[in-house]
């Protein structure tokens, strides 16, 4: 009876061991230990007319992960834009670099703005920058000392709280355009419109079959400049594309495809001008001469609308 008694309280024993072991295994999962920070860029600054070129440099960890320069040629410079630390062990510092350049800037930015934070485990966060236009450092001016950067005019710390920034939604980037007033496109605008007209630093109207100058390029071939009127469609981050015929040859002209911030013009139109649309290429320019070229621009914003503008014209005699 006594073994009997000491044996069952062993396998007690050995049953309750059993069960707090479970139980201790049992628990909670550990939360996740990486996380995400998306910076998100907007810009007081216009691509074309402001800023040809955007460095960015992104660190984590004191590490560069990348160092990139976006181009307005590339297509790849608009804004808002969108640069992700992704899958980041929580408590790794993230910070990113911008320098913004014009068209005469050479190897000085006239704007630099940094921005760093940390990596919470679990979660994705948004961190806010934006190209302020009174940052911009005119001709012999002085930048904000190292480590600090120019924010609203002023030199101030980089870095954010993450306890501060807001869950990053995909939907951040419309949300920050529309908040802002748009004179291409007001708060319930029509129909898209765009016009097509001719100029290389202004719009100039064109009736049909207004005769256009050809113009030798700086690199080689030849070229037409177009402009544009439009109304109803988003100033920042549309794209433009510029299609033409010659019907007479059969003839199809390669595309030219961009982005540029639109200039504000009278009536509630804003303009672009400047677009250096190629002519020769499978065809020379001697048989191009004289010639009628069905011009087609059309314009698509960041939300999807599209205009679409068209004008025959007549391609000069000579070349300038």
């Amino acid at each position: 009876m006594t073994m009997r008694s000491s044996s069952l309280r062993r396998s007690l024993f050995a049953a309750l061991t059993l069960c707090l072991l479970v139980l201790a295994g049992c628990g909670d999962p550990p939360g996740p230990t990486t996380g995400t920070v998306v910076v998100g860029v907007t810009s007081e600054l216009r691509v074309g007319p402001d800023v040809e070129r955007l460095r960015v440099v992104m660190r984590a960890g004191g590490e560069v992960l990348s160092d990139v320069v976006l181009t307005q040629r590339s297509g790849q410079l608009f804004f808002p834009k969108e640069f992700s630390f992704g899958d980041l062990a929580g408590g790794t510092a993230v910070e990113v670099l911008l320098e913004a350049f014009g068209a005469g800037d050479g190897a000085r930015p006239r704007l630099t703005r940094a921005a760093s934070t940390t990596v919470i485990g679990g979660s994705a966060l948004l961190l806010r920058v934006r190209l302020e236009a009174e940052c911009v450092v005119p001709p012999g001016g002085e930048t904000c000392p190292a480590p600090e950067t120019c924010v609203a005019g002023g030199c101030g710390t980089p870095d954010v709280d993450p306890l501060r920034l807001e869950p990053y939604s995909s939907s951040w980037a419309k949300e920050a355009t529309t908040s802002e007033a748009d004179v291409c496109k007001p708060a319930g605008a029509g129909a898209p419109v765009v016009i097509v007209g001719e100029g290389q630093a202004d719009y100039f109207p064109l009736d049909e079959l207004d005769e256009v100058q050809v113009e030798a390029g700086p690199q080689g071939g030849y070229h037409i400049f177009v402009a544009i009127r439009l109304k109803n469609l988003r100033r920042s981050g549309s794209i433009t594309a510029v299609s033409g015929a010659v019907p007479e040859l059969d003839y199809t002209i390669d595309p030219l495809r961009t982005i540029f911030t639109f200039d504000q013009d009278e009536g509630g139109y804003c303009k672009l001008s400047g677009l250096r649309f190629r002519l020769d290429g499978e065809r020379r320019i001697e048989e191009l001469l004289g010639k009628v070229v069905d011009v087609e621009v059309t314009v698509t914003d960041s939300e999807g609308d599209t205009g679409t503008g068209k004008r025959k014209v007549t391609l000069s005699e000579t070349i300038l």
